[in-house]
Formats: structure tokens, sequence, C-alpha cells
């Protein structure tokens, strides 16, 4: 992938280590990420940092220094710039490390000049409570008064406002004003989601064409699922008429534009068991639109196949091939090229037909590798022992295998097979290479962390998806 260039963004560090997923990234790999994958690994870095189960670590790939470090961002015009950055106290001795940071209680001090809660807070705070006790299932609300406490080392809050309507669990109302640091965003979505309090977060002073949005507005829109809840004169009018709590949501696109701007009640948002309320899921991605991508493949093969099920290089011109090469956003030019490809696409859909199997969704178990073996298990073996380029996809293949149904149900021997191979082909394709970049496209539920994620939270991973995600 083509790295592109940051005109005049000054950037701290060269690039980070992030684990689990997805390894090590460069500045430049970072710069060329869509917002929707640099802000989702954004949070996670900061979900993990705070402790959060599903979070990743990263660490300054400088050697010697592994200080732990965050993203951070720069807007630029309409475009937002994403970068490397040590947190605050971490690699003081990097030369990577470009100048000191203000400490987070300094910052915070200097924001509110002092004053941690504003007229403009504390009036929408009054506002919030006095619509909330619209409902009828009202039973409780109080602002700023009650502190939950924490657990273990973790301190406690005091919830802006917090409530509760007989049939929904306890519910926090956080009013954000200006900048709120990312680490704080974070820290309040897990301590609340730790509590069973769904967390939806109130803002002023947002732009009603959302142009140029300020980083701690992007931060909570993207956990709210490009949601934007607001409190203006006409949702508190609605409100009144409704005798209910309702709220304007600007939903906005992938591109971060605004959709459509309406009035939601409250109790119309969905509450997931991870994660912040939202109304609709514009993160959620279209599974009918990824299985049209994967279609051409499964074309391309089976007429492999009917040629010869030991198809070589010179099958590859046939016109499903070429079609199914075609539909790639990244094509693959080389006769070369391409016969390692379709061999792994060939593999891939292998496993995947052999999981929908199990799972229930289907008949049978389509074989686009070598008819003749009996089962997967030795589909599987058979490919990993070829001592040329299959033993450099013996990862992606673990992938694979870990990550769908097949989980489980393969004999032990196909774990041996592809440590073997793996020892015999050190260089395995990594998470940047182009072809498994290609995978990440035809096959996110398996290959896409942030797409998987977003499939498990709102409950819509395919059953053939599920296993044991050991990345």
């Amino acid at each position: 992938m083509a790295a592109e260039k940051t005109p005049d963004l000054q950037r701290s560090l060269k690039g980070a280590l992030i684990l689990p997923g997805p390894g090590v990234v460069s500045a430049e790999d970072l710069v060329a990420m869509p917002e929707q994958i640099w802000r989702a690994l954004r949070q996670k870095i900061t979900d993990g940092f705070k402790g959060g189960q599903h979070g990743f670590s990263a660490t300054c790939m400088f050697p010697g220094c592994g200080g732990n470090v965050f993203i951070s961002e720069k807007a630029k015009g309409e475009r937002r710039y994403p970068y490397f950055a040590h947190r605050e106290g971490e690699g003081l001795g990097c030369p990577w490390h470009t100048h000191a940071q203000m400490s987070l209680e300094d910052a915070r001090a200097a924001q509110y000049q002092g004053n941690q809660v504003s007229p403009a807070h504390e009036f929408l705070c009054k506002e919030l409570a006095r619509l909330v006790r619209l409902d009828k299932r009202f039973l409780s609300v109080e602002i700023d008064k009650t502190y939950v406490e924490g657990d273990g080392a973790t301190h406690g809050r005091f919830p802006d406002v917090r409530f509760k309507w007989d049939g929904l669990p306890e519910c926090v109302l956080e009013v954000q004003l200006s900048r709120t640091f990312q680490p704080e965003i974070s820290e309040r979505g897990l301590f609340y989601q730790s509590k069973g309090m769904p967390l939806l977060w109130v803002l002023h002073g947002v732009e009603p064409k959302m142009e140029n949005l300020p980083t701690a507005f992007r931060d909570v829109i993207h956990r709210h699922k490009l949601n934007a809840f607001m409190l203006d004169q006409e949702a508190i009018d609605a409100s009144e008429r409704q005798q209910t709590l309702v709220l304007r949501c600007l939903i906005l696109d992938a591109d971060w534009k605004l959709s459509e701007t309406l009035l939601v009640r409250f109790d119309q948002l969905t509450f997931p068991d991870l994660g912040l309320p939202y109304y609709r899921n514009m993160l959620l991605p279209n599974l009918s639109e990824i299985r049209q991508r994967r279609a051409p493949w499964a074309t391309a093969l089976r007429a492999l196949m009917k040629m010869d099920i030991r198809w070589r290089e010179n099958n590859l011109d046939i016109p499903e091939v070429t079609a199914a090469f075609e539909a790639l956003p990244v094509p693959f030019p080389a006769l070369g090229e391409r016969y390692v490809f379709a061999r792994l696409m060939a593999v891939s859909l292998t496993i995947l037909s052999e999981a929908t199997r199990i799972v229930g969704a289907r008949e049978g178990h389509e074989n686009f590798m070598y008819h003749r073996m009996p089962n997967l298990t030795a589909s599987l073996n058979h490919f990993l022992q070829v001592r040329d380029a299959q033993q450099s996809f013996a990862r992606v293949i673990e992938i694979l295998t870990s990550r769908t149904a097949v989980h489980g149900h393969l004999n032990s021997s196909v774990e041996v097979h592809i440590m073997r191979a793996a020892r015999a082909w050190p260089d395995q394709i990594s998470h940047s290479h182009p072809m498994f970049l290609m995978l990440k496209w035809l096959i996110p539920e398996v290959f896409d962390d942030v797409v998987r994620e977003e499939l498990r939270l709102a409950g819509k991973l395919p059953g053939w998806a599920t296993g044991q995600d050991t990345e």
C-alpha cells in the first residue's frame, strides 16, 4: 500500500509495535489508513492502556526505547492526519521524542482555567435531569452528586447525570463541552461498562455541518458508532411534547460527512453489552456486500476445478479467473503472483465452506483444493507440506482455522503441519503484504480486526466465523 506524504505534520515517532495486532506500523502506514481504521486503532490502544480486556498495547519501535505510545492527530484543512506520540513521561531519552508533553492534570486545569464545571455544563445537566423526570417510568435522577465506587485500584466517578427508569438499566449522561482527553473518554466508558451502566455523551458546541470536528468530539462520535447526540431547543420541545427524553442525533457516514439528522427518544437507542449506546450503527459492515466480493472467486475456482483438479498457471486465462482478479481493488498483474493468490483463495474458501457446513448453514463441503482428499484435515496437511510458496501461508491458515467454526474439528496433525511449514518458510506473508490486504478485503469477518469486532459487538458475526481469536 503506497504511503501518503503528510504535509507539514510533525511526528514524534517513526513507528510503533501494536499487539496483539496489527504488529509493526510505520508512521507512513498510519497516515495512509482511512480515518475509520486509524481512529478505531487509536481507541483500542487507549482502551488497552486503561486496562480494557480487548485493548491493544502500543510501544515505540526505536531500539532501546519501548515507551508506551498513542495515536494523536492534527487537522490540516478538512483532513485529519494521525501520528504516533509518546505518552506523558515516556520515552524522554528517545531520539524520536520531539517535545515534552503537558501533564494531563495541567492540561485539564488550563482547559477549564481552574473551573471544572462551566455554567453551560451545569445548565445542560439540569435540563437533562428535568427531561428525564418527564417519563412515566422515572424512578430516580441525580446530578454530579452520587459517587460510584471503583474496583480495586480504579478510582470512582461522579456522573454528570445518573438516572433510572423502570425497565432500563441505570444510565449515565456525560455532557461534553469542548476537549475531553481520549484517555478520559476511554476510562469513563470502561468504568461504566464494568458497572453495567450505559454511558451516553451529550455534545455541546457541535457545528450542524459537522465540519472539521475537534479530536475529542470525533473520538466520542466514533464510540457511538458515528452517532452524535445533542440537546438543542427542538429536542427539548420534543421531549416536553412526548414526555420523555428526546435528543438530536446526527448520523455521519463513513467519510465523516453528515448523512442525516433526526430527533430520537432515549428508549429508541440500542444498548450493547460492550461499547456505548447508538441509534444507528454506521460502522457495521454490510455482510451482503462482503459476500458479493467473494462470489467471483467461488465461480472462478469452480471453473478451474472443472478443467483440471490439479490446475496450474496455464489454466488462469479463463474468463472466470480474469473476472475475479479484475474485481480486486489491487489486481496482481504477474502470472506467478496470480497463481499464488489463486491457491491462497482456494484454501481459504475451502475452509470457509467446511466452517459453513459445521454450523449447519449448508449441506456438504465444497473443496476447491484437492477433490481426492477424504477431508479438510488431509487437504490442509497436503497443502502445507508442498515445499514452495504455499508454506508462506502457514500463519494465514492458522488464522483461518482458529477464527472459524473448523476450530476444534480438525485433527491435531494440522497444527503440527502449520508449525513445520512456518519453520520451513520463515518469511511468512505479513499483515501488510498485498495478498493479506486482499484477504482482509475479501474475508474481513476473519482477517479484519475492526470489522470482526464490530460484527461481534453487534451480535452479527456469522456462525461460520466463530472460533477462538488467537491473534
